[in-house]
Order: structure tokens, then C-alpha cells, then sequence
């Protein structure tokens, strides 16, 4: 099965508009989500630890996105742009890697703990 969504994977995808990362998925790679402005929503599932650089960057429809308790790395810039996107860290343990400008323009990211 897939377990990595490479880089690039889907950069500039104007097509994409709601995506299910599949189970079994460990990394979201640097830029595989980079500039789909028509992405509205991706379910990223509890199996993922690692979100690249530029991963999300500049999807500005995304407007809600629950990271899940799994995820120990954020690559910088991995949201920015994402100016009307809510996010959701679920993270009991509270360790987290927070790349440089992760989540610059969004609207807004909560922790739960």
C-alpha cells in the first residue's frame, strides 16, 4: 500500500478539490499540496507523523483541518497562505516540531491537550 505522499506529488492540482489521505500513510511530503487553490478538505488519518515544507502552502479554500495526535513534525511553511483555514492540533503529548512560519496567514490554530 501507499505509505508516503511524495513531494510535489499533486503541486498546482487545480482539479483536486477534497482528498482522503489513505491509512497506512507515515509523511505527507515537502510540496505535494502546494498551491491547490481548489483543495476544500483533506482528512489526514492518525497514521501520519511527518508534514513537509510547503506541504499546503497557498491552498487558500482549505477551511478546516484536524492534525492528529501522530504527527511529530510540521515542516516550515507547511500552511502558509492558507488564509481562511482553521487547524486542529491534537496533540496530547505536546511534542510537536514546529517548522519556521508552519501556519503564516491562516486564520487560526488551536492545541488540544
Amino acid at each position: 500500500g501507499v505509505t508516503s505522499i511524495g513531494a510535489s506529488a499533486f503541486n498546482g492540482c487545480k482539479s483536486l478539490t477534497s482528498i482522503k489521505i489513505p491509512e497506512g500513510v507515515t509523511r505527507i511530503g515537502g510540496g505535494a499540496f502546494w498551491d491547490c487553490h481548489s483543495l476544500t478538505s483533506i482528512k489526514i488519518p492518525e497514521g501520519v507523523t511527518s508534514i513537509g515544507s510547503w506541504a499546503f502552502r497557498g491552498c487558500s479554500c482549505l477551511t478546516s483541518i484536524k492534525i492528529p495526535d501522530g504527527v511529530t513534525s510540521i515542516g516550515y511553511n507547511a500552511f502558509e497562505g492558507c488564509n481562511n483555514l482553521e487547524i486542529v492540533i491534537d496533540n496530547s503529548e505536546n511534542n510537536v516540531e514546529v517548522g519556521e512560519s508552519a501556519f503564516e496567514g491562516c486564520k487560526s490554530v488551536k492545541w488540544l491537550k
